[in-house]
């Protein structure tokens, strides 16, 4: 079974094939911008805000050009942000054709990873490299900072803080398409009162700093193993709070443990095919494509892992795909030198990989962000004494992965 370490994962800085807007209007090489309000979910008596920021469109080649093979990343280094001098108190991500509805897997269309950097500031896990705010994939998973309103804590955006974002799209269609990310922002300007600064750290199995081989951490060519993060993991520097844990993998995972000094603190368990925009049917080049208008309507059950359906998709032509994967939230206290480590288990028997037009399958993800609660004066004083990240080291890292 063979694993290919491709990482294009916020690695478009350099050479990318193209480049999300900079500015609210159409620049140079670059897409507009459209920004709607919205009804705040939490903190409406804080004077809450909510926007959907729609980037688009983009343009994705067929899965038959024979420069991209469908796969294309697009990045912007200077992301059309809500506010700053603000609190992002939560954010959601969907990948969107141009009449709003949601563009995935059963027609063809991955959101393969997209992820926030801010470039102002060093990251918590490798401190040479930018700050790494979040990740997500075509699970889309959403970031509440304030945990449905119960947490007075979000990330903290300064006047002329640099967020980079970049995006990679799959096409699986023997078709160009066209589709949008979009983006809802939830935030509170200014800086309330009694309001935590959030401080993202990404868990790797591979390490801080991507300096573990995959092959190191437990990944064979057998269909069943563990993923694990290696010693000495990451040790928290700070007293603080662990607000939120959101996990991303891949296809065939069925579970992600997290321990805080040697303690099990959070299990992530993946569903599969919860909705019909998350199953695919085997067929074009390889590995599986989209329904197509004509196909007869048929249910898509929803599992969780380790809990088979009678009908079983994934022997009948079905191909179910990771649709959602829980998050843990307000673990509590966590005190100075705590030390963080985890396991990812996959299972390439009970869900298939994916894999991609050239029939490799895609490498296996353990990635974890935990988003640690800290006082707003002792945080800021944190972010005002760090130095300049070197993001050429990132790229170089990253591009070192991808072979």
């Amino acid at each position: 079974m063979m694993f290919v370490t491709r990482i294009t994962l916020l690695v478009a800085i350099q050479g990318v094939a193209g480049t999300l807007v900079a500015r609210q209007s159409r620049v140079d090489g670059g897409v507009p911008v459209k920004i709607d309000v919205l009804q705040p979910k939490n903190f409406k008596e804080l004077g809450a805000k909510r926007v959907k920021i729609t980037y688009g469109p983009l343009a994705i080649p067929s899965a038959g050009d024979k420069d991209t093979g469908g796969m294309i990343t697009y990045s912007d280094p200077n992301l059309v942000v809500p506010c700053t001098g603000c609190f992002i108190t939560g954010m959601d991500t969907d990948l969107q054709w141009e009449d709003g509805t949601t563009a995935n897997a059963n027609k063809g269309i991955w959101l393969h990873h997209t992820g926030l950097m801010n470039l102002n500031r060093t990251d918590a896990g490798c401190p040479e490299w930018p700050e790494r705010i979040g990740v997500n994939g075509n699970e889309r998973s959403s970031f509440d900072f304030t945990t449905k309103g119960t947490r007075k804590a979000g990330y903290y955006l300064q006047k002329g803080d640099q967020i980079l974002k970049a995006i990679d799209v799959m096409n699986m269609s023997d078709l160009p398409r066209s589709v949008y990310l979009v983006m809802e922002w939830e935030y509170i300007e200014g800086t309330p009162s009694g309001f935590d600064v959030v401080w993202p750290v990404w868990l790797d199995a591979r390490g801080n700093c991507f300096e573990t081989p995959l092959s190191k951490t437990g990944v064979t060519e057998a269909p069943v193993f563990n993923s694990t993060m290696l010693e000495p993991g990451y040790t928290v520097p700070f007293d603080s709070d662990l607000l939120l844990l959101v996990p991303h993998i891949h296809d065939g995972n069925v579970a992600q443990d997290i321990f805080m000094d040697g303690k099990l603190i959070c299990t992530s368990v993946p569903a599969y095919g919860e909705t019909e925009a998350f199953v695919t049917h085997e067929g074009m080049y390889g590995h599986e494509h989209e329904h197509e208008e004509e196909e007869p309507a048929h249910e898509h059950g929803p599992h969780r892992t380790r809990k088979r359906q009678d009908h079983d998709h994934e022997s009948s032509g079905h191909t179910y795909h990771v649709s959602s994967i829980t998050q843990c939230a307000n673990i509590g206290k966590v005190a100075k030198g705590s030390k963080f480590l985890l396991t990812s288990y996959y299972n390439m028997t009970e869900h298939k990989p994916m894999t991609g037009h050239d029939g490799k399958e895609e490498e296996i993800m353990a990635i974890e962000f935990l988003h640690f609660a800290r006082p707003f004066d002792e945080a800021m004083k944190d972010i005002q004494s760090q130095g300049k990240p070197n993001l050429q080291s990132f790229v170089d890292t990253v591009r070192g992965l991808d072979g």
